[in-house]
């Protein structure tokens, strides 16, 4: 059976009209040979240029993967068969002619894994209903599909592992059934054992993928619901092991998914590089039949494709899940996340480490960096990710001054190089957490990524939330001597911030009156857009998309050890004040609408009280 067991019934589906024009534009640019990824088009007139040096390494690569065959498919159900068709076996014999085996990025297994799959749910509709008429070009792409297929399985990404080698898996079970003998029922058995080794070390026990990057846990995410579904098709039940990873990744993603029911752009995230976030969690609700995995009433294209029109009546009936717990800590992957979804509000810190100490190819040196919204409002942001080329812009946004966090002496936290490399990285210590019946909640962690320095020092960081009313941050630079240290906060690039007074600001563009105060800084600094000397000051969302935002940095230079930090207040403006007590206690005491808070931090605990 099909993996896009839908797509028969999708003529006509009038909820989903916008979601299937939107894919027959593009399908029509592609029977044009003009193909858009990461936000760049370029139009090859009569036949695509394979090689084509002038893009980027990672562009190419998409215009070998052929996901715009999904868009032709549904382009084929429009009244547009014919055209659908053409460009469906146009564009295979061009690549079989401009690929001979073995030879460029056509040839790498990442490429092949994605592209096989393709191919195959694309075949299983075009050719069903043309083979007849047709039988040259049937029996040209089954043979490139088999020997790609077996110079993948001869090939696995060992040296990459991660998602690469999952993808690479997923695409030797869906091939397998094509054909027939015993060298393909070992490529079932092989890679069904190496799949169980590998989710049971890529995703963690609270369900987040190993690789710390929400982007490519929507990824991996996908990959490991199409092999379920497929085999529940095509082989056999999904092995217990599978389903319950399966759910966990579910659960993950509905905890961290912000504003919107978009992931926060932590490391490597791009928005519009996977199925949103809201489809694939559709999809998770249909295939287990759970409706506390709908959080929304929307219902994409994706979900309907996979299960078609009685998946999508199940889920219309189910009611949307009203999640209601403020506070989830999920240890393994180290994020902690602050949900009032009545208000609007969300935070979520990245306590966690880099990167799998072997897989450091989407790291950022933005330990203890966070995301912050209120009503709605997306507040604070991460830079996000803009290329994958090696370069300045590439440097910049894996660079710890471009998250919201703590540079000492300029350095990063970790040593980022080349695209995706990483050095000595900084190590995450114990993490503290206390909340109270969703009133508040306080976490705290240190990391050593800046022992290496000439003066080394210990970052630690404690965040305070108090509901409806304030988040407090706090930075300890720990050691001996005297260094300087500099605390990065982005904006929202639709905000501004006014001054008020000294070390005060009002956020100017917000849903609801936000202010920003600053105790303890030597001095600040405020970028937007800036290239020179360096980069500092830009945002972006997706993939070749760019544009400036207002960033405030907090400096401080002194005698070791110190503390500075800023509280971002809700409706009125809030004072802090640092007092150093006895013995290696410090004082934080905030004032926010006639009430006073206390946050007291020593050497070895923390205590928070109003």
């Amino acid at each position: 059976m099909p993996l896009y067991s839908g797509l028969p019934e999708l003529s006509g589906e009038g909820l989903l009209a916008n979601s299937i024009s939107a894919a027959a534009d593009r399908a029509a640019a592609v029977h044009h040979n003009n193909f858009r990824f990461l936000n760049e088009s370029v139009d090859y007139g009569n036949q695509p240029d394979w090689h084509d040096f002038n893009r980027s390494h990672l562009w190419r690569f998409h215009l070998h993967y052929f996901d715009y065959l999904t868009d032709l498919l549904i382009w084929s159900k429009s009244s547009q068969t014919a055209k659908a068709h053409t460009a469906y076996k146009s564009l295979i014999v061009s690549w079989i002619d401009g690929n001979p085996p073995f030879k460029g990025d056509g040839w790498h297994p990442y490429t092949i894994s994605v592209r096989l799959v393709n191919w195959l749910n694309a075949a299983i509709y075009f050719d069903s209903s043309t083979a007849a008429n047709d039988e040259s070009f049937s029996r040209r792409l089954l043979s490139s599909m088999y020997e790609q297929a077996r110079a993948l399985s001869a090939d696995l990404e060992f040296d990459v592992r991660g998602n690469h080698l999952i993808k690479n898996l997923r695409a030797l079970l869906f091939i397998a059934p094509v054909f027939e003998g015993g060298e393909f029922e070992k490529w079932i058995q092989k890679s069904l054992g190496f799949l169980e080794k590998e989710v049971a070390e890529q995703i963690l026990a609270d369900g987040g993928h190993f690789e710390r990057s929400p982007g490519y846990h929507l990824v991996v995410l996908k990959d490991i619901l199409e092999i379920a579904v497929w085999m529940q098709r095509n082989l056999t039940a999904p092995p217990g092991w599978l389903d319950e990873a399966l759910r966990r990744m579910l659960e993950y993603l509905a905890t961290i998914r912000g504003p919107n029911n978009q992931v926060p752009l932590l490391k490597d995230t791009a928005w519009g590089s996977a199925v949103e976030p809201a489809d694939l969690l559709a999809a998770g609700a249909i295939y287990f039949g759970d409706a506390a995995f709908k959080i929304s009433e929307d219902c994409g294209i994706y979900p309907f494709l996979l299960f078609g029109r009685s998946g999508w009546n199940r889920f219309k009936n189910w009611p949307v899940s009203r999640r209601s717990r403020i506070f989830t800590v999920l240890e393994d992957i180290g994020h902690y996340v602050i949900k009032d979804n009545p208000k609007g509000d969300y935070l979520i810190l990245d306590a966690g480490k880099p990167c799998p100490d072997y897989l450091p190819a989407h790291a950022h040196a933005d330990m203890f960096s966070y995301e912050f919204a209120a009503n709605g409002q997306r507040v604070v942001v991460d830079s996000g990710v803009y290329e994958y080329s090696a370069g300045s812009w590439r440097d910049y946004f894996r660079s710890t001054r471009a998250h919201n966090t703590l540079a000492v002496e300029g350095a990063d936290q970790s040593e980022i190089w080349d695209s995706f490399r990483v050095a000595r990285r900084a190590r995450p210590g114990r993490v503290t957490w206390q909340s109270d019946d969703g009133n508040y909640a306080l976490v705290q962690g240190s990391h050593d990524g800046y022992c290496r320095l000439s003066v080394p020092v210990v970052h630690r960081r404690t965040i305070v939330w108090q509901k409806q009313c304030f988040l407090l941050i706090v930075d300890e630079v720990l050691g001996k001597g005297k260094t300087s240290a500099s605390s990065y906060l982005h904006l929202n690039p639709e905000l501004t911030f006014k001054p008020l007074a000294e070390s005060v600001w009002k956020i100017k563009g917000c849903r609801m009156p936000i202010w920003l105060t600053a105790f303890e800084p030597s001095s600040h600094s405020i970028s937007k857009g800036q290239k020179e000397p360096f980069c500092q000051g830009w945002y972006s969302e997706a993939f070749g998309q760019i544009e400036p935002n207002e960033v405030l940095a907090l400096h401080k230079k002194n005698i070791l050890p110190f503390c500075f930090g800023y509280v971002i207040s809700m409706d009125d403006p809030a004072s802090a004040s640092y007092l150093k007590k006895s013995g290696d206690i410090a004082e934080i005491v905030v004032a926010h609408k006639h009430q006073t808070y206390c946050l007291k931090i020593g050497s070895d605990k923390v205590s928070y009280s109003q």
